[in-house]
């Protein structure tokens, strides 16, 4: 399981963080989780912005950043 996460997410708390965290290594699961420094809730969504809502931005960098991870891990999970 990958999560991209934003960092600065003011939506979703450190603890929260940590017990998702947790909650993945109870079950075994095999994750990976990345967080972007700078990054609000939505970075991914160009039209975040319009919004008008402080912790939602979309971060340009964090996007292309994730998508590649994206891409990546997709590329690991479907090889041939």
């Amino acid at each position: 399981m990958l999560a991209a996460h934003g960092a600065a997410d003011g939506f979703v708390s450190p603890e929260k963080v940590a017990a998702f965290q947790k909650s993945l290594d109870a079950i075994n699961a095999d994750w990976e989780f990345v967080a972007y420094s700078g990054a609000r809730h939505a970075f991914t969504n160009p039209n975040a912005d319009e919004y008008g809502i402080e912790m939602v931005a979309y971060n340009a960098k964090a996007d292309q950043r994730s998508w590649a991870l994206m891409q990546d891990f997709l590329n690991e999970v479907f090889a041939d």
